[in-house]
């Protein structure tokens, strides 16, 4: 008896095991030259070849999250990897010259070119985009970050509509403001800026996520994908636990993301999940292969 409670156990452990999804992480304005380390672009074609010969499949980030809502075990068993970007520049969607980096291929071409865009799970969900970028909504801000820190013109919403119906890249939620440091004023109470930390405020919320996402739905003809990245990966305890689980129907979210460098898995937050962000959580080839074995033994 003892054996059999013990070998029990260990099934339910390795079940556990084989549902942990690494959610990644990519910035399209991270671009300072052509190396894996220096530009994001090289770095996602890159892992994507890894990911293809690994024989990973991409799982769409809404139906992770639908999943994980439903207690739906089985969509999640199994080598999956979900793929996300933050910030929305222009290069996700517009192959461009660089100042830096020659002719840049966009993330959508990046995907579009790779066969890992075939194998993805969770098309069956409507309007399930293969992967999610999430975007600033208010266009002042958008304006102000890109003048300030950017370049020109670099982070317009012209493109969102038709990419969100291609089904490859979907528009998500990243904030009305980010709270940028370099905007005059935040949406929030005592304009704090530079952090996210601070939203924590009915009124601010609702600013912040709910009013984002009807300029998302807004621009986007009503295909928005419905999930939210914390700017800067902060994720206050107000919005974790009381904002986003009490108002679903109106800032009408179905999870939230944010960087905490570890698989998600059936016991993750809904409202938290985490991220493995490239840059931060691996620079090199080698670093990112250690992410993927890394969970090879954890089952």
């Amino acid at each position: 008896m003892p054996f059999l409670k013990k070998l029990f156990k260990k099934k339910k452990l390795d079940i556990h095991q084989r549902m942990a999804v690494p959610v990644l992480c990519y910035h399209s304005s991270h671009i300072w030259g052509t190396a894996y380390s220096q530009n994001n672009h090289t770095a996602l074609e890159e892992d994507l070849r890894y990911l293809l010969h690994a024989q990973y499949r991409l799982l769409s980030p809404l139906a992770l999250a639908l999943a994980l809502r439903q207690g739906n075990d089985a969509l999640l068993t199994g080598k999956l990897v979900c793929i996300t970007f933050d910030d929305g520049m222009d290069f996700d969607y517009f192959d461009q010259e660089h100042k830096d980096a020659g002719f840049v291929k966009s993330f959508h071409t990046i995907l579009s070119q790779n066969l890992l865009q075939k194998t993805v799970v969770g098309k069956v969900v409507p309007n399930a985009a293969s992967t999610v970028a999430f975007m600033i909504a208010s266009e002042t801000a958008r304006q102000v970050i890109d003048q300030g820190c950017l370049g020109k013109n670099q982070l317009c919403d012209r493109w969102w509509r038709e990419c969100a119906q291609q089904g490859i890249i979907g528009i998500g939620n990243h904030s009305w403001d980010h709270t940028y440091e370099t905007l005059d004023t935040v949406c929030q109470a005592d304009n704090i800026k530079g952090a996210f930390h601070a939203i924590n405020t009915y009124a601010d919320a609702d600013q912040q996520i709910r009013a984002a996402q009807d300029y998302l739905d807004t621009v986007t003809g009503g295909v928005a994908t419905p999930l939210f990245a914390y700017p800067y990966g902060h994720a206050p305890d107000y919005l974790v636990n009381e904002y986003f689980p009490n108002y679903e129907k109106e800032h009408r979210q179905l999870a939230a993301f944010g960087t905490g460098g570890e698989p998600v898995t059936r016991n993750s937050n809904l409202w938290a999940l985490p991220r493995y962000v490239c840059g931060q959580h691996w620079r090199t080839p080698e670093e990112f292969g250690k992410i993927f074995s890394d969970l090879g033994d954890r089952s």
